[in-house]
């Protein structure tokens, strides 16, 4: 029954495990297609020790050729035709044998760098998808030419668009089969998002909701290097730079990653607060500002003060850290609110967390205004010229340091803008003091009307000489008590306050009380100039 090859049981394992049956007459023929290959496709590769019949395979033996051809500089210089149909062949030797592979990789790498024709490049970077696919361990060491050195302009760099879509396309194809490792080389993908081929940016998009798709979410561990390689490359943009990292910090929707993510970046201030330019610091605060922190987070955020703190100096910075206070103050004790039942008892809740952000948010305010006048002044004095306006980001009023104008980096203030009209309208409203201590109103002389009376409307002041002054009865005790009938009339109106002065002026006032005061105080009628000068008569 072993002999016959009879399925089932034990006798169809033990004829199995002596190579006899169906799975001798399988082991037959897979010998006999390795031999065939050895004989057609048998390569002779230097590194090797083989057999004296190695490298006599019908296939192989025109591979001397075809890598002649291709290192040959007349036909690297040749027709674009003729040399493409020579990489072209020696890419399909090289999907033969691991060996020859590997011995040959330097050349056609060599090729694709050199190559002029887009048509030729399209095909090689396709060319050498198949070849990571085959032989993964052989590619390997050249990952990083695979994704196109800057310095070639090839691959992801290459300046044809057509190019660029085969090369993410086939990149892509490597990645999401785990055929090739993206961490170190994920940034150059990620550049593709902002390319301003709508084609390739689309595949860039694929690719990265793909990786999010797949278990434990693969962008969560490459976002801190891609933050790092985005911000040391100065070929990208501010814009594009935050482009990319909202797209892919969008992808993050757990709070523990939230909160270990803005851990790291935190972390970070405290080497680009050192760097020679405001840029990684500002990199880095306008990541913070894109993640929804949740209380916990916010909380470490406020304890790692002392790492951020001194790159407060930079508008930018301070304009992202105060957008996470903003946010902030939306969800900050929101849980403890949720767990109260009465709405007395949840408002004396969010009471606390509400005041420790505002003291958080003055604090940042005053220490943003303390560093940008420090930096300044310092970089003034090295003999440089700042091109922007020389104000930060907030200005401090009163004696507890408080936000009161933000400029439009900032949320804007609703009161902030009448305060110096008021002030104004202040000093209008106060008379000026003559030499002689009195005011000039005191020259005038009150006229009051009957209709004005009756109206209720206040009492017209008017100058007069003394031809138009009336006769003032012989005692001063027979004059008409107007004080009285002013403070009796129902319709008089009450008088308005004096505006409020400074301590200096009001010093001064009580020093050198006027005559009008003094009138009120004896309760005598405020004809005051026409007595004077019936008097010196």
């Amino acid at each position: 029954a072993a002999a016959a090859g009879k399925s089932g049981g034990e006798e169809a394992e033990l004829a199995a495990a002596l190579g006899q049956g169906a799975v001798g007459e399988d082991l037959e023929l897979d010998n006999a297609r390795e031999a065939c290959e050895a004989e057609l496709l048998d390569f002779h590769s230097a590194k090797e020790a083989r057999s004296k019949q190695s490298g006599k395979g019908l296939v192989a033996a025109y591979a001397p050729v075809v890598v002649a051809l291709c290192g040959h500089p007349a036909v690297a210089e040749g027709h674009p035709l003729l040399r493409g149909a020579a990489l072209a062949a020696l890419s399909r030797l090289m999907a033969i044998d691991g060996g020859f592979c590997e011995e040959h990789l330097s050349l056609i790498f060599t090729r694709l760098r050199d190559e002029s024709d887009k048509g030729t490049r399209s095909a090689l970077m396709v060319a050498l998808g198949d070849l990571a696919f085959r032989f993964p361990n052989a590619v390997e060491p050249w990952t990083e030419h695979l994704y196109g050195l800057r310095e070639w302009g090839n691959s992801l760099h290459d300046p044809d668009s057509g190019v660029r879509q085969h090369a993410i396309t086939v990149l892509a194809h490597l990645v999401l089969n785990d055929m090739m490792k993206v961490k170190g080389h994920i940034a150059e993908m990620a550049r593709c998002l902002e390319d301003p081929d709508p084609r390739v940016a689309a595949v860039a998009k694929l690719l990265f909701a793909e990786l999010s798709r797949k278990h434990g979410n693969p962008i969560y561990n490459l976002l801190p290097d891609l933050l790092s390689r985005l911000s040391g490359d100065a070929a990208t943009s501010p814009e594009a730079f935050q482009s990319i990292m909202t797209r892919l910090l969008g992808f993050i929707d757990k709070d523990r990653q939230t909160e270990a993510l803005a851990d790291k970046f935190v972390h970070r201030f405290a080497e680009a607060a050192l760097a020679p330019t405001p840029k990684p610091a500002r990199d880095v605060a306008f990541c913070i500002s894109a993640l929804a922190l949740s209380d916990k987070a916010f909380k470490k955020f406020m304890d790692a003060w002392k790492l951020y703190e001194p790159a407060l100096y930079d508008r930018e910075v301070f304009k992202h850290l105060d957008a996470v206070v903003a946010k902030a103050k939306k969800t900050y004790g929101g849980k403890n609110k949720s767990g109260r039942s009465d709405g007395a008892d949840a408002a004396e809740a969010l009471e606390g967390p509400k005041k420790e952000i505002e003291d958080f948010e003055r604090k940042m305010a005053a220490a943003h205004v303390e560093r940008f006048e420090s930096y300044r002044s310092a970089r003034r004095a090295e003999g440089h010229v700042f091109d922007d306006d020389d104000t930060p980001a907030v200005t401090l009023g009163g004696e507890e340091g408080e936000k009161e104008a933000p400029l439009k980096a900032t949320r804007d203030s609703e009161n902030d803008g009448n305060a110096p009209e008021e002030e104004e309208e202040e000093d209008a409203a106060l008379p000026d003091l003559n030499a002689s201590g009195a005011t000039a109103a005191e020259e005038a002389t009150f006229v009051p009307t009957d209709d004005a009376r009756l109206d209720g409307a206040p009492p017209a002041l008017a100058e007069t000489t003394e031809n138009d002054l009336p006769d003032e009865p012989a005692d001063a005790n027979d004059l008409p008590d107007e004080t009285e009938n002013d403070e009796n009339s129902p319709d008089e109106p009450e008088p308005e306050p004096a505006p409020k002065r400074g301590r200096a002026a009001a010093a001064k006032k009580e020093k050198k009380p006027t005559k009008a005061k003094k009138t009120e105080e004896t309760g005598a009628a405020p004809v005051r100039s026409s007595r004077r000068a019936l008097r010196a008569k």
